[in-house]
């Protein structure tokens, strides 16, 4: 679930965000203490040095360094994981528990309007690992090469009519401002939050086209284009990672060992400008598991040479909280580690091929959608195999932490659409489906009327479907295996097909296989932190993989992105999520948190929901 982006759980992006959180309670995402403690013996005072490893979220290692990301390299790991450390974005979300903009870890000054015109002051002590400062210039360069890959589906959070496209006169001011004409109505909050949130200023010399090939790039647009390919042919090269090309970072990191097995080591950067704690580790590393039991056995027990210091522990593996406690009151699950219930800014879901030509049709049916919804047992996932942990998802706007962003309707987290078999079986006997032989529904009614089954829809049309969802996750295949096992009884067929990660991301998002539903974890908000709507939902977004298209549905987004007020805003966002909530544009399934375990002796400190982790500020304790 990073950017918004492909979970990262997923943009396939879960992360690390300390919570006290109860589920169904708790207004605001408050800093507190992990769960329990294994040993102690710890003590208290801290040291400088030493090298944490970080465990990444299963199936979904760190491969590409570039922070300029297409397709399935477009995830949590590869963004907050990997690059941001090295690469600073423009500006940093994440505050107090909040999704929201943190100043101080900014390498600009918050963007100034003066009616359509933006202005952009760079801060003067973030600087480049060789000393010199980061530029207006270089940040240029990120936009040129914007400009340049325009619609090539090269950066995964583009939008057609979005950045670039709703801007005009971008141009720097000497050495440490932008200024950008902003193109039509516009919302200062979404701009600031969607738009400028992407940018990640790059270096001085990545402007080449190879060894030795200087180039134009921060200056001249179609340089950018022979530019963008040499980067991007080198960034999921690890053996090219520890080179020259990567090495001047703006960030506290920096790397200094990779393999193609995804194990990367980075050093702190004695030349980074932002702030940092006096106390730190001085290395971290981040090592890859194809599946969470891999990852918990090492947690349990750490072969000779291997090590956790700080990972993630399967819901299935999860302490199951003491009778008349609440969620997050448990025990220490594992000695030697503390527990945090972790909470992302996302929203866990599954779509629909809408473009499918035999299934497609079918799924354009909101009564279908509807049913096929009262399939998905929500609250029997979470009681199962996440054993508590876990909150219901009811439409597209993330319902934890609750924000302003959150319509009445959905603060609740009840699900709408609980379990009810015999609810979905009603609706699909009433438009016009029956049981064949094999007790697959069949379309023996089409047409367009009430009692039909819709537009498109052929008679004979049978209720079967392929399935394809990530393995690796021990809840999403306990919730695939339910969902077979409840459509069979409404007489839908699903031939459920594992895959790992990559591959299901690939087919949805990349164009690389055929598939009808899909399931990979979910989305979150990240580097577009206003959950909006136009990234996942808008008709002609890249990352809206089912292709969803609704003309009502894309109005609402846009007098989102349009409002002039805060309280126009929130009154636009407020309606838009009630209205898309109930048409099941995707399939809700349950919002599946981070259960982080933290070696006792390492202080990670709290951190927010937006997935950006900051382990400059860790440090161990003796």
């Amino acid at each position: 679930m990073r950017r918004a982006r492909i979970w990262r759980s997923g943009r396939a992006r879960n992360a690390l965000t300390a919570s006290c959180a109860v589920a169904g309670l708790a207004l605001i995402l408050a800093a507190c203490g992990p769960v329990g403690s294994g040993s102690s013996s710890v003590g208290t005072t801290p040291v400088s040095g030493g090298v944490a490893t970080y465990a990444t979220i299963p199936g979904f290692p760190a491969n590409y360094i570039f922070p300029f990301s297409a397709g399935a390299n477009f995830t949590a790991t590869n963004s907050d994981d990997l690059q941001y450390l090295m690469y600073r974005p423009l500006y940093w979300f994440g505050d107090q528990g909040k999704p929201y903009l943190n100043q101080q870890l900014s390498l600009a000054y918050p963007p100034v309007y003066n009616g359509h015109r933006v202005t952009i002051k760079l801060k003067s002590n973030y600087k480049w690992s060789t000393g010199q400062p980061v530029t207006a210039q270089n940040v240029m360069m990120w936009i040129n090469m914007m400009l340049a890959e325009d619609g090539k589906g090269n950066w995964g959070a583009y939008i057609p009519g979005d950045f670039p496209d709703d801007v005009t006169g971008i141009h720097a001011v000497g050495t440490s401002k932008v200024e950008m004409t902003i193109k039509g109505a516009f919302s200062e909050d979404w701009f600031s939050y969607n738009e400028l949130s992407q940018i990640t200023p790059m270096p001085p010399n990545w402007d080449v086209t190879g060894p030795n090939q200087p180039s134009h790039c921060d200056t001249t647009v179609p340089d950018c284009v022979a530019v963008y390919n040499y980067l991007s042919k080198n960034a999921g090269k690890p053996s090219t990672w520890t080179s020259p090309l990567w090495s001047v970072v703006d960030g506290p990191w920096h790397v200094v060992a990779a393999d193609n097995s995804d194990n990367v080591t980075l050093a702190f950067n004695t030349n980074y400008g932002g702030p940092v704690a006096p106390h730190h580790i001085s290395k971290f590393k981040l090592a890859p598991f194809t599946s969470e039991q891999a990852e918990f056995n090492v947690l349990e027990d750490p072969p000779n040479g291997q090590k956790i210091d700080v990972g993630y522990l399967p819901t299935v593996d999860a302490p199951v909280p003491p009778a008349g406690s609440s969620v997050g009151a448990n025990p220490v699950s594992l000695p030697n580690y503390k527990l945090s219930v972790v909470y992302p800014w996302q929203i866990n879901y599954f779509p629909y091929n809408f473009k499918d030509p035999t299934a497609g049709p079918i799924f354009s049916q909101l009564y279908f959608r509807e049913a096929f919804q009262s399939l998905t047992d929500q609250e029997g996932v979470i009681n199962g195999p996440m054993h508590g942990y876990g909150k219901v998802t009811t439409g597209p706007v993330g319902n934890w932490p609750v924000t302003n962003y959150l319509a009445d309707s959905q603060r609740q987290g009840l699900d709408p659409w609980a379990l009810n078999p015999a609810h979905a079986s009603g609706l699909l006997q009433s438009h016009g489906w029956r049981k064949n032989g094999a007790g697959i529904d069949v379309c023996v009614s089409p047409g367009t009327g009430k009692s039909n089954c819709g537009p498109g829809v052929r008679a004979g049309a049978e209720l079967k479907f392929n399935f394809i969802y990530a393995t690796g996750l021990d809840y999403m295949e306990s919730g695939v295996k339910e969902l077979v096992s409840n459509a069979s009884l409404a007489g839908i067929k699903i031939n459920a097909i594992p895959e790992d990660a990559g591959s299901v991301i690939g087919a949805v998002f990349g164009g690389t296989g055929s598939w009808q539903l899909a399931e990979w974890g979910g989305w979150t908000y990240d580097p577009d932190y206003l959950p909006t709507g136009e990234v996942l939902f808008g008709g002609s977004s890249v990352n809206n993989g089912g292709h969803y298209n609704n003309k009502t549905n894309n109005n609402l987004i846009q007098k989102t992105l349009t409002a002039k007020t805060n309280s126009q805003f929130l009154a636009a966002i407020h309606t838009w999520d009630n209205w898309l909530a109930a048409q099941l544009p995707v399939v809700y399934t349950p919002d599946a948190p981070t259960l982080l375990e933290s070696a006792n002796n390492l202080v990670i400190g709290q951190q927010d929901p937006t997935l950006l982790i900051t382990p400059e500020d860790w440090y161990y304790v003796k």
